[in-house]
């Protein structure tokens, strides 16, 4: 029997010119790093990273993440970012929304293929637990969000809004319609379009 990783239909990495952005959308999978890091190589004049994702393997993403903040790249959710994906996002620097994408937390889960003691099981979804928590509270994600998204089991998703997180605290620049940077009415959660923001 193939193990999840194994059976991952990874991202489909691309360079958009016009916008200087690398599009990820899709799975991440073991090549995930690698492919991202190629794309990169390949197009030196990337800004961005923009990505769709259910999410996938958490190392990779984590690495990705990682690239990001070393080359000074933005990354930016576009539509649904569930779990590993919200993880790379919340572990980058320089993050951006737009204003119909939602972000998908629960708790991590092993592959069953895997063949792992439960014991041994559980304490690598503990710690890895932990190291979503700790992600999540550098980001500035506020506790209630972090206890949702830790309450719902690995086979679920608990989603979030850019509305519930910037008015909860986390930092990170909404897009409108347009793509432009825009405020957000607080009051009422509506984008305003036509009222900028520094970016």
């Amino acid at each position: 029997m193939a193990s999840a990783a194994e059976t991952i239909v990874d991202a489909d990495v691309r360079f958009l010119p016009a916008d200087q952005a690398i599009r990820i959308e899709g799975a991440i999978g073991a090549r995930f790093d690698a492919d991202v890091r190629a794309a990169l190589e390949a197009h030196p004049d990337a800004r961005h990273i923009v990505i769709t994702s259910p999410g996938g393997m958490r190392a990779p993403a984590m690495r990705v993440a990682e690239l990001a903040n070393a080359r000074g790249l933005t990354v930016r959710v576009s539509g649904r970012c569930a779990s590993a994906c919200a993880l790379l996002w919340a572990a980058a620097d320089r993050r951006e929304m737009t204003y119909d994408s939602g972000l998908g937390l629960h708790r991590s889960g092993l592959d069953p293929s895997l063949g792992l003691p439960d014991v041994l099981r559980r304490r690598i979804m503990a710690r890895n637990d932990r190291q979503t928590d700790d992600v999540l509270r550098n980001a500035g994600f506020p506790e209630r969000v972090i206890a949702v998204g830790a309450a719902t089991p690995a086979e679920s998703m608990s989603w979030f809004s850019p509305y519930e997180l910037q008015t909860g605290g986390v930092s990170f620049v909404l897009l409108d319609g347009t793509g432009h940077a825009a405020a957000l009415d607080i009051a009422t959660g509506h984008v305003l379009t036509g009222a900028t923001v520094a970016r």
